[in-house]
């Protein structure tokens, strides 16, 4: 957005592997234009140029507390998907949780390695446990839990680890899943999923494994990603000493 000759406000669109599916990252105004419409204007042009494109929806993020951007992106009738709190931990300040087994034993659970015959159950149960549009910057791959011999030798050759553990009631169907990703010199990605049938009776259990494994790897930072709304995880992470980085809102349009 140009005025006075230079430009005071700009958005940035970013189409995503998904098809259909674009990216609003950045929307800024200079302070001194603010409040006459621009940033309005430029986010009904993106999503004019978007739908000329052929995309069917734009999401963004926007952070929690930030009223005004919230108002404006509902006013152009995004609707809010939810939010994702951000986690950071050192390993060596992670503090494992006591794992209270006879709580999952008591409901005839079981954890487990997730074998490598079960990767596509395991993405079709992370699915059902996290909305797809939580998901940044694009929705999981497919084989995002392929664990084959092949995956692990591939793995072991570019310094990459990715391990996962299921939690599995009497008729092996999956209840909980914890998952993490290490590739070397980067920073360990972590998560922690759980069926809505089994929410407030496997967070505990499921961050005992999670920190147990986590206080093995090598000694870099931890990061998480997990829903706002998730005030045990949150809680037991808290403990474990994750701190929260930051929280964001996932908004989407729908063309």
């Amino acid at each position: 957005w140009e005025e006075d000759g230079r430009i005071v406000g700009n958005a940035t669109v970013l189409k995503s592997r998904t098809n259909g599916r674009y990216l609003v990252v950045n929307v800024a105004v200079d302070p001194d234009y603010r409040r006459r419409g621009i940033a309005y204007n430029l986010m009904e042009y993106a999503a004019q140029m978007v739908e000329g494109r052929g995309g069917r929806q734009i999401l963004l993020q926007v952070v929690k507390n930030n009223q005004a951007a919230l108002q404006l992106y509902q006013s152009l009738h995004y609707r809010t998907i939810g939010s994702m709190t951000t986690w950071y931990a050192p390993v060596s300040h992670i503090r494992e949780i006591a794992a209270e087994p006879e709580t999952a034993a008591e409901q005839g659970v079981i954890i487990r390695k997730l074998g490598s015959d079960e990767w596509q159950t395991a993405y079709e149960f992370d699915k059902q446990s996290l909305h797809p549009d939580l998901n940044w910057p694009d929705l999981p791959r497919p084989d995002i839990y392929k664990n084959t011999m092949w995956n692990r030798m591939w793995n072991f050759f570019n310094g990459r680890q990715n391990e996962t553990w299921i939690a599995v009631n009497e008729q092996n169907e999956m209840a909980g899943l914890v998952n993490i990703l290490s590739e070397w010199g980067r920073t360990h990605l972590a998560a922690i999923r759980i069926h809505p049938d089994w929410r407030g009776q496997l967070e505990r259990p499921l961050t005992a494994v999670l920190t147990h494994h986590l206080r093995r790897m090598p000694r870099r930072n931890v990061r998480i990603d997990h829903p706002d709304d998730d005030e045990p995880v949150n809680q037991l992470l808290s403990e474990a000493g994750f701190r929260p980085r930051r929280t964001l809102t996932h908004m989407r349009l729908d063309l």
